[in-house]
C-alpha cells in the first residue's frame, strides 16, 4: 500500500478523534446548563429547520416515551444517525484501502452504514419500552402505597412523596414543594408530561379526581386505575410474546427448512440415478 494512503488515514483518523474529544468536552462541561447537542452553531439552526419543517407525531411521541435522554429532540437523533452511518461508511472505505482484494465490498458497505445509520434509532426505541415498562411497574406500586397513605389521613403532596419513595424512576419525577405550593394543577401537569407515557395521564386525571371523593370512593377509583395499569402492562407483555413469535417463524422456520432441504439432496441424487439406471 502507498505510504499516501497511510498518512492520509492517519491524518483524518486523528482529526475525527481530537473533534469527537472536543464535542464531548464541550458537551459534559455545559451539560447542567445547556442540555442541547455539544456546541451551538449557525448550521444547527438551519439543521432544526430543516428536520423540523415537517410534524412526525411518531418521533415526538417516541421522545416523550423515553423521556428525552441527554435531553435531545429530533434532530439531534437524526443528526447522530447520520454521524454512525457516515462513520462506518468512512471506516469500511479506509478498510479497503489497506485491503489488498480487487473486488470491492459494495454490498457489504451499504448494509453496515444502512445498519448503522439505524443503530441509534433502534438503541431510543430499546430504551423507551424499557422506560416504559419500568414505569408502569412503578405507577402501579405508586398506587397501591398512595391509596394507603390517602386512607391514614396523610396530606396530599406528603403521601405523593412518600408513595414514590421505593419505585426505580417514578421518584425522579414527583414535583418539589415550592412548585407544588405554587400551582398542584400545573405541577402535576409538569409530573404528567416529564412521565410521558400512557399511564401517567390515568394516573394523574385519577390523583386529580380523588381530591373531592370520599375515602371508600378514593380507594375504589384508585383499585380501578390499579387495574387498568396491570391490564395495560399485560397487554403489552402479550403483544411483546406474539411479535417474538412471529419473529421466531420468520428466523427459524426458513433455515429449518433449507437444512431439510440440504440433507434431503443427497438422497434425491440418490433416487435420480436409481431411476435413470433402471428406466433407461
Amino acid at each position: 500500500m502507498p505510504v499516501v494512503y497511510l498518512y492520509a488515514t492517519l491524518t483524518l483518523g486523528a482529526l475525527f478523534v481530537f473533534i469527537g474529544c472536543f464535542a464531548l468536552g464541550k458537551h459534559w462541561a455545559g451539560l447542567g446548563r445547556r442540555p442541547k447537542l455539544f456546541v451551538t452553531l449557525p448550521w444547527k439552526e438551519f439543521w432544526t429547520k430543516t428536520v423540523n419543517a415537517s410534524e412526525d407525531p411518531a418521533w415526538e411521541r417516541l421522545l416523550e416515551r423515553a423521556g428525552r435522554p441527554f435531553g435531545w429532540g429530533k434532530p439531534e437523533w437524526v443528526f447522530a444517525q447520520c454521524v454512525c452511518g457516515t462513520a462506518v461508511c468512512l471506516l469500511m472505505l479506509f478498510a479497503s484501502m489497506f485491503n489488498r482484494s480487487d473486488s470491492f465490498p459494495l454490498l457489504t458497505l451499504l448494509i453496515a452504514s444502512t445498519l448503522s445509520f439505524f443503530l441509534p434509532y433502534i438503541g431510543l426505541k430499546m430504551w423507551a419500552n424499557y422506560r416504559e415498562e419500568v414505569l408502569s411497574t412503578d405507577i402501579a406500586r405508586f398506587i397501591n402505597r398512595y391509596v394507603n397513605l390517602l386512607e391514614n389521613q396523610v396530606p396530599v403532596y406528603a403521601a405523593m412523596v412518600k408513595a414514590a419513595r421505593p419505585t426505580r424512576l417514578l421518584k425522579e419525577y414527583v414535583p418539589s414543594l415550592s412548585e407544588w405550593n405554587e400551582d398542584p394543577d400545573k405541577s402535576l401537569e409538569n409530573f404528567k408530561r416529564k412521565l410521558g407515557v400512557d399511564d401517567a395521564i390515568m394516573l394523574v386525571s385519577s390523583m386529580r379526581t380523588v381530591e373531592s371523593l370520599s375515602g371508600g370512593q378514593v380507594a375504589l377509583t384508585m383499585q380501578r386505575l390499579e387495574w387498568a395499569v396491570d391490564h395495560r402492562r399485560m397487554f403489552r407483555h402479550r403483544k411483546k410474546i406474539k411479535s417474538l413469535g412471529i419473529g421466531y417463524s420468520i428466523i427459524v422456520y426458513p433455515a429449518f427448512y433449507m437444512g431439510l432441504l440440504v440433507a434431503m439432496y443427497p438422497w434425491y441424487k440418490l433416487l435420480t440415478e436409481i431411476l435413470d439406471k433402471y428406466l433407461t
